[in-house]
């Protein structure tokens, strides 16, 4: 699915229905954005529910956020569930107690793994919000061939657990829809955090070896020298250098680096290196930026104010001054 082709946005809210129907319509949500199970709350005729999701590839995200309340999901939910999946749940508000395979008290910041065919029960002690990825069976196998290792357990407390939370903390369904890279980089970055978290947890050593460290230079090359093609991925990448994407989102990542990040900073660089020589002169900004590889004109002036403070044009104009009026300390 190209970024042209995704879904929109879903939203729904209780909100959009009478005070007495919010908890029916609540739990209606919640089966049909990420899976069966029985809600409850201590105030049914004042239970409020916002939720937020975009369905990707291999991929549901959910933004939600509501009233205290307690959700079930025993054998009956489970047998409902059509097809297995993984979730991964970032708390961004509120105080939970999850039992899944083990319980866990859960606060902001903290990040689980669970697994659908296992029993669940998350009581909301308070007003609450998380973002939950609500991953597919083949996609999370692709990555983790044992995903027992992560299935129930928080998993943002260990070193590559801090940086995938970290990760999963950005892809809202707004930042989705409006980020500067294709949806298969940020799957695809997403499933390599996966990787090297539940290598951790596993007991495998993360620290990034001399093959890993050599394949990342290459990428890098690579990228510097094909970041202009705006339809760039992974994929072309690891062809050119005779190995499985998996295998270089991996090495990338072992090394600190996620192939999306160091694309961008490559048509950055390009495009900063234009838009400093008077040969580009006559050449518009948004030219510029598609030169450079960036496909929206809106999506270039975002990434380059963010990384120098400045817009193309602003930077052009300080460039331009500079030229005309030199410091006094080198006249």
């Amino acid at each position: 699915m190209t970024r042209a082709e995704h879904s929109p946005i879903m939203r729904l809210s209780t909100r959009d229905v009478a005070p007495a129907d919010g908890l029916n319509y609540a739990s209606w949500i919640l089966d049909s954005a990420l899976a069966p199970s029985v809600l409850s709350s201590p105030t049914p005729s004042k239970y409020e529910l916002d939720v937020s999701a975009l369905v990707l590839p291999s991929i549901a995200i959910v933004a939600a956020g509501g009233s205290p309340s307690r959700s079930i999901r025993g054998p009956s939910e489970i047998r409902r569930t059509v097809e297995r999946y993984f979730s991964l749940a970032l708390v961004l508000s509120g105080s939970w107690n999850f039992t899944s395979v083990a319980r866990d008290r859960l606060g902001p910041g903290d990040l689980i793994f669970y697994d659908s065919r296992y029993n669940q029960d998350c009581n909301l002690l308070s007003h609450w919000g998380v973002l939950n990825l609500r991953l597919s069976e083949q996609f999370v196998r692709k990555w983790v061939p044992n995903p027992i290792v992560l299935s129930g357990r928080r998993i943002g407390d260990s070193v590559w657990g801090r940086v995938l939370a970290s990760y999963v903390a950005r892809l809202s369904p707004e930042y989705v829809v409006q980020a500067p890279l294709p949806e298969a980089v940020l799957i695809d970055q997403l499933g390599a955090l996966l990787a090297l978290t539940a290598s951790e947890l596993s007991g495998r050593s993360a620290v990034s070896t001399p093959a890993e460290r050599s394949l990342r230079d290459q990428a890098h090359d690579h990228i510097r020298k094909r970041c202009a093609d705006i339809s760039l991925q992974a994929a072309d990448v690891a062809s050119s250098l005779n190995v499985s994407k998996r295998t270089l989102h991996r090495a990338l990542a072992a090394c600190g680096e996620t192939f999306g990040a160091m694309l961008i900073q490559a048509r950055v660089d390009l495009a900063l290196g234009m838009l400093q020589s008077p040969l580009f002169d006559r050449v518009t900004t948004a030219e510029i930026g598609r030169r450079a590889g960036f496909s929206d004109a809106s999506h270039f002036v975002k990434v380059l104010r963010r990384r120098t403070g400045q817009t193309p044009g602003q930077m052009r104009r300080a460039i331009h001054r500079k030229l005309i009026a030199p410091d006094d300390d080198i006249r």
